[in-house]
């Protein structure tokens, strides 16, 4: 109406235009961005890193490099590249290490989840897994 006094309330309405990040600095999905300013076939490297990740593909280069290292002789691997190189695939080892381990106790939590709640599924599984175990020793 017009004439009338203000709401006291308005102070506190919420903003007609309202913006705020849900999850700021989250990422999901991929974060690489493969162009034709940073490749000369895009198309090509996103088949081959849809086939084998970065990561992958660093691995695998780290693991061989390690090899080759260890057949130097011993004063050129302590050259500090190939010990900064060594120290670096140590810890990636230890995080993979780590990361199954973890991965291996979720199996077991799951698998005592199964014995009380499905105890012929986890019959199935432990029969399994016992002939897989036998065949690693």
């Amino acid at each position: 109406m017009k004439g009338s006094m203000p709401n006291p309330l308005d102070f506190f309405a919420a903003p007609r235009n309202f913006v705020q990040p849900i999850l700021p600095g989250w990422v999901f999905g991929s974060v690489t961005n493969i162009n034709e300013q940073n490749s000369s076939a895009p198309d090509t490297e996103r088949e081959v890193v849809a086939a084998q990740s970065y990561g992958r593909q660093l691995g695998r280069v780290m693991d061989a490099l390690a090899i080759l290292i260890v057949d130097l002789p011993k004063e050129k691997q302590d050259a500090t590249a190939f010990e900064e190189f060594t120290k670096i695939h140590r810890e990636i080892n230890d995080i993979k290490a780590q990361a199954a381990a973890r991965r291996l106790d979720r199996i077991v939590a799951d698998l005592a989840t199964l014995k009380e709640t499905k105890p012929e599924e986890y019959e199935r599984l432990a029969a399994s897994l016992r002939e897989v175990l036998k065949g690693a020793q």
